[in-house]
């Protein structure tokens, strides 16, 4: 829940922390009260081993743990200001070695707030999966009264401000210290694909979260009279199942579409290598993947280099002698081989690379 939320939930936590940054406040609090505890002793010796090196320990643990509260305008302005002052050529910083452990203080602080949001700048799934988790909390939150917004306003146009004015910007600030080298590079760019990503189907994915308790009930209630849904549990449980289903379905099916795309290159590749110019190749091109693969298995030449552990491709020596015939009608390619089990990995990387001179040909024909 929000800091507002506790805020009201426990005021005496509130005035001890002056109502700012109460959860981040809190923690560190119980952080360091659990560190300075008889059993970590010798971890204390580890980190500090003077009361310098333990303000400075306890200055770097606060200033990371307040940084992750970016709902507050008043620190976010100062975290500003304070990039702003150390990644400048303007001198204001008085010594070298000042301006050292400054910029380390600024580059930690943007560190935490990264991990904070890493979903963000992690593949789509990932982001997919934490996007959610956060609307049902909240939703959770709201429903039970401990939190005075709906999630369900403006979750789509939310998660593209968000990217806007605080995920990117982030990703680019550690871009341009330099601290993370290439990684900081990827942050960006995967930040910006999920931002276009959301913006092409955020509306729709938003729509399959933003369904409120009562409507769950209603419809899993209508659900359960068709008999769509296993007649076991509440109707409200069979909704919340059969919801959390067709998404997974879903985006099952957008993960076998794009494996089906790759399969079907690689299929095209293989026919354009093992049947160029034969009518067969074309007959086979109108098939179905699965039904071309299915031919594939059938013939010998393919079952050479397949790793199918369900194949008995060797003989007691550890070799075969077969007699493959490359081509079927019209044009026959005859060799012999003698193909060793320990050899095929070397026999299947020639394969990958034929695949890819297949395929920057038919770059080069486009």
């Amino acid at each position: 829940v929000p800091n507002g939320q506790l805020a009201e939930e426990k005021p005496e936590l509130a005035d001890k922390y002056g109502r700012k940054s109460i959860a981040e406040q809190n923690s560190i609090d119980t952080a360091w009260e659990v560190l300075l505890s008889p059993r970590f002793t010798k971890l204390r010796h580890c980190l500090f081993e003077s009361k310098q090196e333990k303000h400075r320990f306890r200055q770097l643990l606060v200033n990371c743990v307040m940084a992750t509260d970016i709902f507050d305008q008043d620190l976010r302005a100062l975290r500003k200001s304070r990039w702003n002052k150390a990644f400048s050529d303007d001198g204001s910083l008085s010594s070298g070695e000042e301006e050292g452990h400054y910029k380390a203080t600024i580059v930690i602080e943007h560190i935490m707030q990264a991990s904070d949001v890493a979903h963000t700048m992690q593949g789509w799934e990932i982001y997919r999966q934490w996007n959610e988790s956060l609307f049902r909390e909240m939703h959770e939150a709201y429903t039970e009264g401990r939190s005075a917004k709906d999630p369900s306003d403006g979750w789509y146009e939310g998660e593209l401000w968000f990217f806007d004015n605080w995920v990117i910007p982030l990703a680019q600030n550690l871009k341009e210290c330099g601290v993370l080298d290439i990684v900081s590079d990827q942050l960006v760019k995967q930040a910006r694909s999920n931002r276009a990503k959301w913006e092409l189907e955020g509306e729709e994915i938003s729509r399959g979260l933003l369904v409120s308790k009562p409507q769950l009930k209603r419809w899993g209630s209508h659900m359960s009279g068709q008999g769509s849904v296993a007649s076991s549990g509440s109707a409200g449980t069979e909704a919340i199942l059969t919801s959390h289903y067709v998404s997974e379905i879903e985006s099952l099916s957008r993960m076998v579409k794009r494996y089906e795309r790759k399969m079907e290159a690689a299929v095209g590749n293989l026919i354009a290598v093992a049947y160029k110019g034969q009518k067969s190749g074309k007959d086979l091109r109108k098939q179905s993947w699965s039904d071309v693969h299915s031919h594939f298995k059938k013939q010998d030449w393919y079952r050479v280099f397949s790793d199918d552990e369900d194949e008995d491709l060797a003989s007691n020596d550890g070799s075969e002698d077969m007699d493959v015939s490359l081509g079927g009608q019209g044009r026959t390619v005859q060799f012999s081989t003698e193909i060793s089990v320990s050899d095929r990995d070397s026999v299947i990387t020639s394969l990958s690379i034929a695949e890819r001179i297949v395929n920057e040909g038919k770059t080069g024909d486009k």
